[in-house]
């Protein structure tokens, strides 16, 4: 088990990463959970942490979670515990475990299990939700997704999974027909809808964003191609002013230097960083779970046995470490991308994703190299990395 202290009064000192400015020397006062001051100045309430040269950022929110660590949402949602345990590891403090394309049958399994484990505390990355990422999705645009298990957008069945579970996310074709309606749908239940696995022409796509599509999973991946003659889904999104899109820094799925023009074009206040990982992350080579599916873990990918891309072994420590590197971003946007906006996005903007006073005292905090030294979460100390080691795609367990 990591080390875990009480919430009471103790005062974390480090660099400071704000929303704007990293502080060379600071404090972040934390009291009963929540954050209660910001100082640039010494604050001593009895209880002091010093990190000397590390930076104290604001942990992680990562918006699509299949699994990691061996465990996948989908089919082992008796698991999530665990799930939510080995997250502090890499910096994430919240997550949306994600269920991708299934048969009725396994939601009807599933989604229940997770809906207990939903807003769990004390020591352990929270689960926020569930992100539905399909069914209701574009064959032609599958990706990983079984296409026996894909079906047209439907408000009856769509109303009938809201039953089942807390969802906050999902995924969705809005090309589609009917697709309008369940968008409403959504809406009307505070449902964040996310535009992907679409064929959505450019005028598709912007006009499904004027009418209540807030995102887009994954950029770039399993949608229409942006062209010079035809932008579609990706273009769409850089025209909209309001569009908000997660984004797989690996620099597998997405090219870094298409990386570093997603964010010239949106931002760091327009851009989620997410993971889309999978049961194999953080494990060495072998055939995993991933929902209905097999998928194999090479050196550094996960596929289906088709060899098509599946997922993939990011964890958000080396997403935050890549779009720094990809970017030349500074340390408070890759702050705001990996954790300020999606903590928005999926409205717990009020109280994750920042230091500040009466946020939730998530706070990862990073070694001048970036690796994960300690977490806390909600004023406790839940992790402490005593190996030196980032975990990544080496595989390495971290505890």
């Amino acid at each position: 088990m990591p080390d875990r202290e009480p919430a009471g009064r103790i005062a974390l000192r480090g660099r400071v990463v704000t929303d704007y400015e990293v502080w060379s020397e600071g404090t972040v006062l934390i009291e009963g959970g929540a954050i209660r001051e910001l100082s640039r100045e010494p604050l001593d309430p009895g209880e002091v942490r010093d990190y000397g040269d590390s930076l104290l950022v604001p942990g992680f929110v990562d918006l699509q979670v299949n699994g990691a660590f061996g465990v996948d949402v989908a089919s082992s949602p008796e698991r999530i515990d665990e799930l939510s345990r080995r997250l502090l590891a890499t910096g994430t403090t919240s997550y949306v475990p994600t269920v991708i394309s299934s048969p009725e049958s396994l939601y009807e399994e599933t989604l229940p299990v997770l809906a207990e484990k939903v807003a769990r505390r004390g020591g352990m990355a929270e689960p926020l939700g569930i992100h539905l990422e399909g069914p209701f999705i574009n064959l032609r645009r599958r990706g990983a997704h079984a296409a026996a298990h894909i079906v047209p957008p439907d408000p009856l069945l769509f109303a009938r999974l809201l039953e089942l579970g807390p969802i906050r996310m999902v995924t969705l074709a809005p090309e589609l027909e009917g697709a309008q309606e369940l968008i409403k749908t959504a809406r009307r239940y505070g449902v964040v809808v996310s535009a992907g696995h679409s064929d959505a022409s450019f005028e598709e796509a912007y006009r499904a964003l004027d009418a209540g599509v807030l995102a887009l999973t994954h950029l770039f991946n399993t949608m229409s191609r942006m062209h010079h003659r035809e932008p579609g889904l990706p273009g769409a999104a850089f025209a909209h002013p309001l569009a908000i899109c997660g984004l797989i820094s690996d620099g597998i799925h997405i090219h870094p230097e298409m990386v570093a023009l997603a964010f010239r074009m949106l931002g760091p206040d327009r851009i989620c960083l997410v993971t889309d990982s999978t049961a194999a992350t953080g494990m060495g080579p072998g055939e995993y779970a991933l929902a209905t599916r097999r998928i194999y873990r090479e050196t550094n990918v996960t596929r289906l046995g088709s060899g098509a891309l599946a997922g993939s072994l990011l964890t958000m420590e080396e997403a935050f470490q890549n779009i720094l590197a990809f970017t030349g971003c500074t340390l408070p946007e890759a702050a705001r991308m990996a954790s300020t906006a999606p903590a928005r996005l999926i409205g717990e903007g009020r109280r994750k994703g920042r230091l500040a006073p009466g946020y939730d005292a998530d706070i990862t905090v990073l070694r001048p190299d970036l690796s994960v030294e300690a977490v806390w979460k909600g004023g406790e100390l839940s992790y402490v990395d005593r190996t030196g080691r980032t975990l990544g795609n080496g595989g390495g367990e971290g505890f």
